[in-house]
């Protein structure tokens, strides 16, 4: 009786441990796709209880992400001439839907002037490639929809 108990118990340590093990591990090779330079190609912007995207892309032109390995982050406003350091992580979200094993990853970036946060994203990672990411930021007024292209 106890050794069915210590096996049931070992069996369900090692279960835990490979699915830590597991995420981890995926979080590991999308942060590993995710460092370097990106630079917006588009954006747009969906008000709450509106049918159709306003387009953004004026308001990103030419600006860029930088992702360091150390979880910090500077988005360098071209328009503005204003490089906001800042920091950034990757989060995974297990979801269990009609039996079905949801993985989503977000990416929580928070920007600063002068100490004081200016610019904070939760992003859905919809799409995280070696060149190319498509992120989805819900605000309190919409949605933003954001394509950047690895440079």
């Amino acid at each position: 009786m106890v050794m069915q108990y210590f096996k049931l118990i070992t069996l369900l340590v090692a279960l835990l441990m490979l699915s830590t093990c597991s995420n981890e591990y995926q979080i590991e090779r999308k942060e590993d796709r995710l460092i370097g330079s990106w630079i917006f190609e588009s954006a747009s912007f969906r008000e709450n209880g509106a049918l159709f995207r306003e387009n953004r892309d004026a308001d990103f032109e030419g600006d860029i992400i930088d992702f360091y390995g150390d979880y910090t982050a500077d988005f360098d406003d071209r328009r503005d001439k204003i490089i906001y350091p800042g920091n950034w992580e990757l989060i995974l979200n297990r979801a269990d839907f009609d039996n079905d094993n949801d993985t989503e990853f977000y990416l929580d970036m928070d920007f600063f002037d002068r100490g004081r946060p200016i610019m904070t994203y939760l992003c859905q990672v919809n799409n995280l490639s070696y060149e190319r990411m498509n992120l989805q930021a819900n605000t309190r007024g919409g949605i933003y929809f954001f394509r950047l292209r690895k440079l």
